[in-house]
């Protein structure tokens, strides 16, 4: 038997305070016989309660004992009144008052100790329940956060959510539309294998672009995407991101677009181009 798990249960705490049923109490009283290490444990336990509740002793008033001690006395008077005649001095002397005080002694005394045994096993029980008060307390208040935070982080994904329902619900919009005209740009010498895809609705002169598969941006630069028009490029806006379908600048005429990359801020029109062009393609 793991008399170390047994004694850590809380049996015998329940055994001596006397809350333990007869199944209970009855295997503890016959472990206790067969394991020292038990029986030394109900010895520390009670011990400890006794100890304990002496620091909370309340001494009975003066007047109690007098009482007692004046009623005992009067019954002793009675008694030997009624047996005077007949009776011996031996027997006189078994009843003399002296001895029935030590015997009242001797019962106050163990009524003292059921009364210290009681009033110790309140207050451990009353020490039980706070102590579980308080550890209920803890653990439903940190459940409360919990819960809290699950449901921060439950409308922080519903908000995302929503966000991305919409931007998917426009791009859906787009690619559906039959007016958009879908133009593939394809990768030219510095970057063979970047692409990039130009929605173009030339009805609401309207340019939207997804820039599927660019080289990472050094340090420094940026993406822009330029229209041809008249054959000259316009600035169509710079790129801020990659994958999502992104609106550009409105044109009406243009007959091809293309992708450079340029210092962060991007080249005017004027200028044109400065950096080499990574996509191309025609209307």
């Amino acid at each position: 038997m793991n008399t170390k798990e047994y004694i850590e249960s809380g049996i015998l705490e329940s055994y001596v305070l006397g809350v333990a049923t007869a199944g209970e109490s009855a295997e503890v009283e016959r472990l206790a016989l067969e394991y020292p290490a038990i029986r030394q444990e109900l010895d520390a336990i009670r011990n400890s309660l006794e100890t304990y509740a002496l620091q909370y002793e309340k001494q009975p008033p003066a007047f109690l004992k007098d009482k007692i001690m004046d009623n005992l006395f009067n019954e002793h008077k009675t008694v030997e009144q009624k047996y005077s005649k007949g009776i011996n001095q031996t027997v006189k002397e078994d009843i003399e008052p002296r001895e029935v005080i030590n015997l009242n002694q001797r019962n106050e005394s163990s009524a003292s100790q059921r009364s210290i045994f009681k009033m110790a096993a309140s207050w451990v029980l009353l020490a039980l329940s706070i102590g579980a008060n308080i550890w209920f307390f803890k653990n439903w208040k940190n459940s409360e956060e919990k819960v809290l935070a699950l449901e921060s982080q439950n409308q922080i994904l519903a908000k995302e959510g929503q966000t991305l329902k919409a931007s998917y619900q426009e791009e859906l919009a787009i690619l559906q539309n039959p007016d958009v005209k879908i133009i593939k740009l394809s990768g030219q010498e510095v970057a063979p294998e970047a692409k990039a895809l130009v929605y173009f609705d030339k009805t609401k002169q309207e340019v939207y672009l997804s820039a599927l598969s660019l080289p990472e941006v050094p340090t420094g630069k940026q993406y822009q995407l330029w229209a041809i028009v008249d054959g000259k490029p316009v600035d169509a806006g710079m790129i801020d991101s990659k994958g999502n379908i992104l609106k550009m600048k409105s044109f009406s005429n243009a007959v091809a677009f293309a992708i450079s990359l340029e210092n962060t801020g991007g080249s005017t029109t004027e200028a044109g181009p400065k950096g080499a062009v990574y996509v191309m393609g025609a209307v």
